[in-house]
């Protein structure tokens, strides 16, 4: 995994915090989030994939810290990368 300097001072690290503050409260509904997805603009449903993609390579990479908790996670995505690195696409920005 990349090692990246200053990431506190990006929008997308200030994204995540948001995302993290989101999903850490008991009432986050994610099925409501997904359902949302379609009303976006087609382009940045494009992004967002791209985007999750990405998630999926960081919560995949064995370098990472996870533990019993995450391992489910960990395992799941390590196979949609399998999957992905062998059939996915490119994600063109459109």
């Amino acid at each position: 995994m990349e090692n990246y300097q200053n990431i506190e001072q990006t929008k997308e690290y200030q994204l995540a915090k948001a995302v993290e503050g989101a999903l850490n409260d008991y009432c986050f509904n994610a099925k409501n989030f997904a359902a949302a997805i379609p009303v976006m603009h087609p382009t940045l449903q494009q992004s967002l994939y791209r985007l999750i993609r990405e998630c999926i390579k960081v919560i995949a990479d064995e370098n990472r810290r996870y533990d019993d908790r995450n391992r489910s996670s960990h395992e799941d995505t390590k196979a949609m990368l399998e999957y992905l690195q062998e059939k996915g696409q490119p994600i063109p920005f459109i």
